[in-house]
């Protein structure tokens, strides 16, 4: 009895898990968006990866850290670091760009379109099969993120320009998230994510130098006033969302994780108001319906529906603790993974 005991509280420990990444990852837009006033998009992106960094350097310590990368081959810091161009650098960039340019609550919204390049990412180059029930789920996702975009825009037929760089930032996202699945799935994500976050930091000293981006007289005029909401920006929306989305998968299968995920969307709209104080209007309820059921419809695909339908009442804990490790597929990601 004391196996199934175990893996009954590791499952109700990855629930737990799963609903604090919704959380806090649902704090994301809404923080950074407090911020952008005060730092730019590239100094903002340089702050929150030195400050998550830091935090993973405290928990897990340097010296098992410098360890495990010293016994990573050649080739694959390589890859990590051209991840972490793109998923440290590049997206949060278009992200934060973005996010100047709309509100919180869209970011949150329109970042779902991550979750559907990720599935055609993926089927191109991880050979993933997508059914029936996960192109129309992606179709509703498109319809809803149209609804946002042509809502906030003042003509029916108008884009607007921080709905696209935050919809160029989530693809961005996406495709590292899909290659870090390919490459870097069998690695420790703390070292993963920290390789990133160094790749991401260097990129834009780099090009903060090259381009005379005025980064340290930014962080020098930043009112002593919002320091907290920094840290509380990259603490909870970034190194908890990063561990509780490691340590959740770690004890649920993808579809159960993605399950939970899906409020995401919501979540972020929540704290929208609550946070920032949006207001929220009809077109947001209308595209995050969308959406919602977009990606309640790809999770919920027949093949998978089939594959759960076959497990005994008495063995459902076991069967998804024991699906974690050949389950197929794109779990649900926290922004910027």
């Amino acid at each position: 009895m004391e196996a199934p005991n175990k893996a009954q509280a590791e499952y109700r420990l990855g629930i737990l898990l799963a609903i604090g990444t919704l959380v806090w990852s649902g704090t994301y837009s809404s923080l950074a968006k407090g911020l952008t006033p005060f730092l730019s998009p590239m100094t903002l992106l340089l702050a929150s990866e030195t400050l998550t960094a830091l935090f993973i350097l405290l928990t897990f310590g340097v010296v098992p850290l410098v360890k495990g990368f010293r016994s990573l081959p050649s080739r694959l810091i390589i890859i990590a670091a051209c991840i972490g161009v793109l998923n440290s650098a590049i997206a949060p960039y278009l992200w934060f760009s973005g996010l100047t340019l709309t509100t919180a609550a869209n970011a949150s919204l329109l970042s779902s379109v991550e979750i559907i390049w990720g599935l055609a990412l993926a089927m191109l180059l991880l050979g993933e099969r997508i059914n029936s029930m996960q192109v129309l789920g992606m179709i509703v996702v498109l319809v809803g993120i149209g609804v946002i975009n042509f809502g906030t825009g003042a003509e029916a037929l108008t884009i607007h320009k921080g709905d696209v760089l935050v919809i160029l930032g989530a693809v961005t996202s996406g495709t590292g998230a899909v290659l870090f699945k390919k490459y870097l799935s069998h690695i420790m994500p703390e070292l993963a994510i920290l390789i990133r976050n160094f790749a991401g930091i260097a990129v834009v000293i780099m090009i903060g130098f090259a381009f005379s981006v005025p980064l340290t007289a930014e962080v020098a005029a930043f009112p002593l006033e919002k320091v907290l909401l920094l840290l509380a920006f990259a603490f909870f929306s970034r190194y908890l969302t990063l561990t509780f989305f490691y340590e959740s998968l770690d004890r649920l299968p993808s579809t159960t994780f993605s399950l939970i995920q899906i409020g995401s969307p919501l979540a972020g709209v929540l704290f929208a108001a609550l946070i920032v104080g949006e207001q929220i209007h009809s077109y947001h309820i209308l595209g995050g319906i969308f959406i919602l059921l977009g990606l309640f419809i790809e999770q919920m695909s027949a093949a998978r529906i089939r594959s759960l339908s076959k497990v005994h009442p008495l063995r459902w804990v076991r069967a998804l603790h024991l699906q974690r490790k050949d389950q197929a597929g794109l779990p649900l990601l926290p922004k910027h993974v």
